[in-house]
């Protein structure tokens, strides 16, 4: 039986809003053009350029470009072209920066899905003319549909990472010495505490990270009608990670608040500050 989904298309508008200010925020963020080719100069010297890959000037018109769109869209802007510009703009902008490190090409990956599945359909919610609880039933079918989308695919992250561990170290892995070694060279204060605390420690840490890992996607069907469970449960991990070894995957696990936690009718309360910031 599939995962319950209730209150699907607010769920879609708060998702929308989480998923736009993360892309927001991330290309805010990004270095400018000139840096990535200085970079790129001293790693690659005697190698050839890289077919493809945009100019300062190109990445940061991209840059501008996935901005604008995206923030559009943020607030409520339905338009096929500029979901189209804010999907492709972005994308162009990510495998740019992707090319810096290819180790890391899929570190923030789930922003463009994510982005991608909330354009296949109509997630302004209260924003647009109709009223969510008013609308037909199609409509909360289709957004049902997208809302399991994105949470199947929150649950994959989680089992590729388990996949990952399992397939380059085995089961050996969550014997707490990789994790024990994590906390004392990258640790937090609470992080190289734990470090010198038994290995036993870390070993029933690691083990629980990688079962949760693993067990992720079929706990969203066994708990189909806890899903506030399940996001609370994700929130704590990361938290854990980032207190002990200062490592924050925001813009995974700030998904879990629209996708899982926060009641639908919060949906409002943000609707109508997007309402006012378009006033403005």
């Amino acid at each position: 039986m599939l995962p319950e989904i209730t209150g699907a298309r607010r769920r879609l508008a708060l998702a929308r809003l989480t998923t736009g200010l993360a892309v927001l925020n991330t290309l805010w963020h990004l270095p400018p053009g000139d840096a990535l080719v200085d970079e790129w100069s001293r790693k690659e010297e005697g190698e050839r350029e890289r077919p493809g890959r945009l100019s300062p000037e190109q990445y940061e018109a991209m840059r501008r470009l996935a901005f604008v769109s995206t923030a559009a869209w943020t607030l409520g802007a339905e338009n096929k072209a500029v979901k189209f510009a804010a999907n492709i703009s972005f994308a162009a902008v990510q495998r740019h920066v992707a090319q810096f490190d290819q180790r890391a090409w899929n570190y923030n990956s789930n922003l463009n899905v994510y982005l991608l599945l909330l354009s296949l359909t109509d997630s302004r919610g209260s924003l647009a003319q109709t009223d969510p609880a008013e609308d037909d039933g199609s409509a909360e079918e289709v957004a049902a549909a997208v809302l399991l989308a994105m949470r199947l695919y929150y649950g994959c992250l989680y089992f590729q990472s388990g996949l990952s561990k399992m397939l380059l170290s085995g089961p050996a892995w969550a014997d707490g010495r990789t994790l024990r070694g994590s906390w004392a060279e990258l640790g937090t204060r609470a992080g190289k505490w734990l470090s010198r605390r038994p290995v036993t420690v870390a070993a029933a840490a690691s083990a629980a990270t990688l079962a949760f890992e693993l067990l992720f996607p079929a706990a969203q069907i066994v708990l189909r009608g806890r899903p506030r469970a399940l996001g609370a449960a994700s929130l704590a991990l990361h938290a854990s990670i980032k207190a002990t070894m200062d490592i924050s995957f925001w813009h995974h696990a700030v998904h879990a608040l629209p996708l899982f936690v926060l009641d639908p009718g919060a949906e409002r309360h943000t609707a109508r500050f997007l309402r006012v910031l378009r006033k403005r």
